[in-house]
């Protein structure tokens, strides 16, 4: 394909050849010659009042794409002309879209979900698209924002379910994981027999809060398995996702839920797909693990995997045998150290399985979850202050974790 001109701009052109005219006038123009009151080119439209006016005025900043195609259909003109008469008003109406080019203002609404970004205090601004661009590229390390590309492959599982709402905010969270792993570049061989064979040891580390998951993280790493934590992002439930790139396993870990038992638990959970799914996870390159499953096939397997993580942290005959002595703080911390795992997972997990009889489960379970910030911080590339993942890999490479 050949390589547009450098200066190019499309909103410059297009404008240039529609000065002068408003969508409004168009529109108003239109209801004459079809002789219809604007109600009903609402329904003819099949657009909503307050979407319709917020591009004949250029006031909204966030738009359905693909109402401008209904609107060109119904004005009989080119999509494009729509397109450029209103972001030549959009930009009268705010000054920061002046000089922005309307065919990556586009790309830019078609493949992030910026209100998601912006809560999650990675972008400053819904209409900033030159900062916008900037924060995408400084991120992702590309020179073009039309080097960003959503993932060709499907959730492996999930063939046939219809796209979630938060598709991009997925997928963004998705594409970040994927070049971390893929900057990582892992060095050693996937050990499987390796990995059951650790796989016992890997309990015990959880009850040394500040460097026990660290700790295993590392051993995984040495054994051809890199893990990495990354927080998720405003609307969506992730707790974790298995992954494969350059034809080894990979993991991310989240803390959803905000208590020290569910790093160990999402990490356990991965751990399961990885002994059990990587083959398929292999053809559809990666698996998400989320609290909103919608597929049957997904729902079973995320349920193995979730019984395989608690048999093994913490097993349901354990936590009976807990159950009558929940309020004993003693025999809790004595049972958790002849189990050997963090005492906090035996009140996280009785207020799972508990929480809607006992009104004090969850109280209990949030009084002894302890403080893990700090372990957070020493992996986290927080949303809000986002390095380039290039350079974040690097300083974790160069950690203790990733040796």
């Amino acid at each position: 394909m050949a390589k547009k001109k450098e200066g190019f701009n499309v909103d410059d052109l297009l404008g240039s050849l529609f000065p002068s005219e408003k969508l409004s006038d168009l529109f108003d123009q239109r209801l004459v010659e079809l002789n219809l009151k604007p109600t009903n080119a609402l329904e003819v439209l099949d657009i909503e009042y307050r979407a319709l006016q917020g591009i004949l005025n250029s006031t909204s900043k966030r738009v359905d794409m693909t109402n401008f195609l209904k609107l060109a259909t119904f004005l009989k003109i080119p999509r494009e002309r729509v397109i450029a008469l209103y972001f030549n008003e959009l930009e009268k109406n705010y000054p920061e879209f002046i000089g922005y080019p309307v065919n990556k203002a586009d790309f830019i609404t078609q493949h992030f979900d910026l209100a998601t970004l912006k809560k999650a205090g990675f972008i400053q601004s819904l209409t900033d698209f030159k900062h916008i661009e900037q924060r995408i590229n400084q991120h992702f390390g590309f020179k073009s924002i039309f080097e960003y590309k959503l993932p060709s492959k499907e959730v492996a599982f999930s063939a046939g379910v219809r796209e979630p709402k938060n598709i991009y905010t997925r997928l963004f969270w998705i594409n970040a994981a994927i070049d971390a792993f893929e900057e990582f570049a892992n060095p050693y061989p996937y050990n499987q027999k390796g990995l059951m064979a650790y796989f016992p040891e890997i309990r015990w580390h959880s009850t040394d809060v500040e460097r026990g998951l660290t700790s295993v993280i590392s051993d995984l790493y040495k054994l051809g398995i890199t893990v990495i934590y990354q927080s998720t992002l405003p609307s969506l439930h992730l707790r974790g996702a298995t992954m494969e790139v350059n034809e080894k396993p990979c993991i991310v870990i989240t803390d959803y839920r905000g208590f020290y038992t569910t790093l160990w638990h999402a990490l356990c959970h991965e751990l399961s797909h990885v002994l059990f799914d990587f083959n398929e996870i292999r053809e559809h390159l990666y698996h998400l693990s989320e609290d909103d499953e919608a597929d049957l096939s997904v729902t079973y397997k995320e349920k193995e995997a979730d019984d395989f993580a608690s048999a093994y942290l913490f097993a349901k005959e354990k936590l009976q045998k807990a159950k009558p002595h929940i309020a004993n703080r003693k025999f809790i911390m004595t049972m958790a150290t002849e189990y050997q795992v963090h005492p906090s997972f035996i009140y996280t997990y009785y207020a799972y399985a508990y929480g809607k009889q006992d009104d004090k489960a969850w109280a209990r379970a949030k009084q002894y979850n302890p403080p893990f910030e700090e372990l957070v911080s020493k992996m986290e590339n927080r949303w809000d202050a986002a390095k380039p993942i290039e350079e974040h890999v690097r300083e974790l490479k160069k950690s203790s974790i990733y040796q």
